[in-house]
């Protein structure tokens, strides 16, 4: 894979990336901003297990909580077959539905730990633009475990493949430990969140059918319905 192949994944089907990727952002945005201001007579404060009580605060981890806001669209943007992209946009769709349902029939909130103003410039910027609210399911949770589906259908067949989505998994697992570091969710959270992420791209993967090899490297393929479901 060199760079005109990437260049050629980054451009292809650009314009399905760019208005239905900013539609859907603008929508998400949108929503969730919509629904941390929505005055709700009983907030759950979700609670504190031991494993939250182990884990220190370390505001300095923001750096990696803020990473996903441009590792989620790389992967997007390296997706390369029309049907592999409606698929993801079906699938976060999904989740994002799903996690707003949850967020206005069960709000919940968590609790922030006191710090220093100025002291660590990114963790100021994430608690100055999000609130303690829709805390469960973890939405970084989420997006971090479809992100990382994703990622699997798109370096299946590259060169080093194992290792690209080792780490894209490995960092996956480093956003959402920052999630923890920095005090902005629960485990619980956690888990709810990558529960969701999963059902999300399962169910995408389940309406209609995995990508072949031939799909992802030259965006060509045939799939055939048999009574069992979608396959490649």
């Amino acid at each position: 894979m060199n760079l005109a192949s990437l260049w050629q994944r980054v451009i292809a089907e650009w314009k399905i990336k760019l208005l239905l990727g900013g539609a859907i952002t603008v929508l998400f945005w949108g929503g969730y901003f919509r629904l941390e201001n929505i005055a709700h007579p009983r907030i759950v404060q979700m609670p504190a297990l031991a494993v939250d009580r182990m884990i220190p605060f370390m505001p300095g981890a923001a750096f990696i909580y803020v990473s996903q806001f441009f590792t989620m669209p790389l992967v997007i943007w390296l997706m390369i077959s029309r049907r592999q992209l409606l698929r993801c946009c079906g699938g976060l769709l999904l989740l994002i539905g799903a996690s707003f349902f949850l967020f206005y029939c069960w709000p919940t909130a968590v609790a922030r730990p006191e710090s220093v103003p100025g002291r660590f410039f990114i963790y100021d910027l994430v608690v100055g633009a999000d609130q303690n609210r829709n805390a469960c399911p973890s939405l970084h949770a989420a997006f971090g475990v479809f992100t990382a589906g994703c990622a699997w259908e798109v370096f299946r067949g590259w060169r080093y493949s194992r290792w690209l989505i080792g780490a894209s998994w490995v960092w996956t697992a480093a956003i959402l430990a920052s999630t923890l570091l920095i005090k902005q969710h629960v485990f619980l959270d956690l888990l709810a969140g990558g529960l969701l992420g999963i059902m999300s791209w399962w169910f995408a993967q389940k309406i209609s059918g995995r990508t072949t090899a031939a799909e992802n490297n030259n965006g060509v393929a045939q799939v055939t319905r048999t009574p069992s479901g979608l396959k490649s």
